[in-house]
């Protein structure tokens, strides 16, 4: 027998504090540029349906004027008035029936 001894394997050296901070910087990088690739296309999803697609008039309040009168005369045929109120609601961002006179309130799109 021979006394050559095959090589004994060394272990592999662990990456620098310097490569860490490489790669990190890189993940940052990536997740940055996935967030603002997703909030583009997010934006022109939004921007295609907006607020004018919505608003299909308006009604200046006259004094003594509600809310609630304003969703009677409005409502189209067969649909029921509380459902002309909550969407004349929601499409003005109202929290009260109560309006002021001379205001100008959207009417939703049908």
């Amino acid at each position: 027998m021979s006394n050559v001894h095959a090589p004994t394997p060394t272990p592999a050296a662990s990456p620098s504090r310097a490569t860490y901070r490489r790669r990190r910087v890189l993940v940052v990088a990536v997740l940055v540029v996935v967030v603002f690739a997703v909030g583009v296309l997010l934006g022109r999803v939004t921007a295609q349906a907006g607020p004018e697609d919505a608003v299909g008039g308006q009604v200046v309040v006259e004094p003594g004027q509600t809310l609630w009168d304003i969703a009677v005369d409005t409502a189209p045929d067969g649909m029921d008035p509380r459902q002309q109120l909550a969407d004349v609601r929601e499409l003005n961002g109202l929290d009260s029936t109560g309006l002021e006179a001379w205001s100008v309130v959207l009417l939703p799109a049908r």
